[in-house]
Parts: C-alpha cells; structure tokens; sequence
C-alpha cells in the first residue's frame, strides 16, 4: 500500500487523525511548498521522494535523497548548505507562526522507528498523524481493526447459538445443522459455516473449541500488532524545531532537526533521547 491510499481514514479505528488538514494549515503548508525555490525546493523534493501537490496530480515515485538538506543542517554546511537553510526558514516562517498560534510552543509528533543508520542524521521525518507511524511500522488497515475476543464474549456468542440455532461471529455466520454428530465429546449437532457472501466455507461439530482457537489466534494477532506500534515513537517537538512541513504525498510529514539535547532527538541506534 502506497502512503496515498492511507488518505483520509483508513486506519481511523484505533488513531485520531490529526494531518495537516485538522490541523488548520493546509493551505499554508501548499503554498510553501509550491513556492519554495531551488535550491531548497530541490533538496526538499528530494528528501521527500516526491513532487509538490502529488496527491493532485499524480505524479508518484521518485528517490528519496536527504544529502542536501543533511548538509543544509549539519554543523558544518556547504555554501549551497547555507542558502538552502536560509530559504527554508523564511518559506517556513509563517506557517511556524500559524502552528504557534493554535498549539503554543509545542506540538505532539510521531514517528516509526524501523532502521537505523551508521551515523547520526541531522534531519529526520515525523508526522503530526500517528495513523502514517502506524503505516511505516509495518500495521496493515486490517490490523488496526482487530480487537480482543474476551471469554465473556464467546460465552454470549454460544449461548445465542444454543437459544437460536444461529450466531454471526468474526465475520462469519454459524447454523446449526439437524444432522447429529452421535459424539458426547462433540456438539450434538453439525453446523455450518459461511462467508460474508452467504456462501457456505465448511462444516463443524464443536463451536466451542472453534471460538477459543479464534480467540488464542487473535491473541497471537495482537501481540504482533504491539509489538510494531511499540516502534512509534513519540515526542512534544517546539516549533521551532520544525525545519519543514509537507503533505504532497498525504503524510503530514514534518522534517525535525535532529540534534543531540533538543527534543525529538533519535540517535543512530534509533533510540529517542528524552529531552531534559
């Protein structure tokens, strides 16, 4: 799945979405971006991966570079490295005061952590929606849907079926057969099994064992799905250290300025440092 296709709620179910549209400064954002100039308009298309306003035109793909604007924010900038800095953050001023205006000094960010690097990066993205982190974490949509099967709820799940002969359960739909199973270890009777469609998957003779292997599955669901959120990281950025927002590609991508005692700092291990 392409970031696009995340736009707008996609992964609704377990995250506010907090994009660049809720936030109020969507306008602001495309307008920056698309009147920002080269140099700094090419060092930024080429962290990103993609051109300004994509979502609209369609115009996907491309690499994603970050040499420029690490060099831009590095201790030691090129020449090219000072005047791309200088245009981002006259471009970006307004949109930082607009932020400031609605949020103060401070704004919650995210970002998934997956790789890490051989050296310290100077510039790293996050994004205002944790629903994108969700996305680069490896959780699929279908992930975030999933919720735990409580005893208590395959214990309503039987008793409807024993009363009616019929229960809708995780999607599928049980009826009891009039065909005996002649086994007092099984249910007593057979039932049968179908999709969403109304078609028929299979049989089975004992419902109870079949919602408590859904459910220790679901377990097992579950824990894999923690244990990728569990890369999301989380942090209260100042907006002043904001170098760059952008939503060309429906991320509500910010490009934080990565250093060692500010907060928001991610170390080459991929570590966040707790801002003192």
């Amino acid at each position: 799945m392409k970031i696009h296709e995340l736009t707008p709620t996609i992964l609704r179910e377990s995250f506010t979405d907090i994009s660049v549209d809720r936030l109020g400064i969507a306008d602001l954002v495309r307008q920056a971006d698309e009147q920002l100039e080269d140099p700094a308009a090419y060092a930024i298309t080429s962290f990103v991966g993609v051109e300004p306003n994509a979502r609209n035109t369609g115009a996907w793909g491309g690499l994603m570079q970050s040499r420029r604007l690490e060099d831009a924010y590095s201790n030691n900038p090129s020449a090219e490295g000072k005047i791309i800095r200088q245009q981002i953050d006259a471009a970006m001023a307004p949109v930082k005061a607009a932020l400031s205006s609605r949020f103060g000094n401070a704004i919650t960010l995210y970002r998934a952590q997956n790789d890490v690097s051989d050296q310290d990066r100077s510039t790293l993205s996050w994004t205002s929606d944790p629903r994108v982190a969700a996305h680069f974490a490896g959780v699929e949509p279908w992930e975030m849907k999933l919720k735990q099967i409580t005893d208590q709820g395959i214990a309503a799940a039987l008793a409807q079926y024993h009363r009616t002969g019929k229960v809708k359960w995780q999607g599928k739909t049980y009826v009891r057969t009039d065909e005996p199973t002649d086994d007092p270890d099984l249910d007593q009777y057979y039932y049968e099994i179908y999709d969403r469609s109304g078609d028929m998957i299979t049989d089975g003779d004992d419902l109870a064992q079949q919602f408590r292997e859904d459910q220790q599955y679901h377990q097992e669901l579950l824990a894999k799905k923690s244990a990728k959120l569990a890369r999301i990281l989380t942090a209260t950025i100042p907006i002043d250290g904001i170098i760059w927002i952008t939503d060309r590609a429906g991320q509500s991508e910010f490009i934080l300025h990565n250093q060692a005692g500010k907060a928001g700092y991610v170390d080459k291990t991929g570590r966040l440092i707790k801002h003192k």
